[in-house]
């Protein structure tokens, strides 16, 4: 299986890079087909790659409760998003900045998925080779970090009022 500059383009991952400059982590990417209900990360795995969903649909989870090693374990977890290939997602970033490189969330196929991978190592030496290249995917990147970490902030805002509201009574 195979992906072309056509439809690669499209992920954010890439805006503003040149074809050729995409063709460049195209020839890196490795290309896998998920079954329906097949597991693309899992929460508190190790990571060290980016995936992006060429086709298909996931859903998004995180668990609802702390991981600690007195507690009991609870496995509940909350449905953040759902999202298809149309939206040309990715997913992954955070592991290329985070030392501890752990997931921080579980995505499921709901549908048979067609994604590609693209290792870190692979991102970073690219991007070091060319230092053009390297800014445009650190920019696009970061936008997609604060865009998450602005509706983070959004969500815990939320969930602070409800607190709020529910201690005054």
């Amino acid at each position: 299986m195979k992906y072309d500059y056509n439809i690669i383009k499209n992920y954010s991952l890439f805006d503003g890079l040149t074809e050729i400059e995409i063709q460049k982590f195209i020839s890196l990417m490795k290309f896998k087909t998920v079954k329906d209900k097949g597991i693309i990360m899992k929460e508190g795995d190790n990571g060290d790659t980016i995936v992006l969903l060429l086709s298909g649909e996931v859903s998004i989870t995180q668990a609802l409760t702390l991981k600690n090693k007195k507690s009991v374990a609870d496995n509940r977890e909350k449905i953040l998003i759902r999202l298809d290939a149309n939206s040309h997602p990715f997913f992954g970033e955070i592991s290329l900045f985070n030392e501890v490189d752990r997931r921080t969330a579980t995505i499921t196929a709901t549908s048979e998925c067609n994604i590609a991978i693209l290792d870190d190592d692979d991102i970073i030496n690219l991007c070091n080779d060319d230092n053009s290249v390297g800014y445009k995917i650190m920019k696009n990147l970061a936008e997609k970090l604060s865009s998450n970490l602005e509706k983070t902030n959004n969500q815990v805002l939320k969930l602070t009022t409800v607190f709020n509201l529910i201690l005054d009574n």
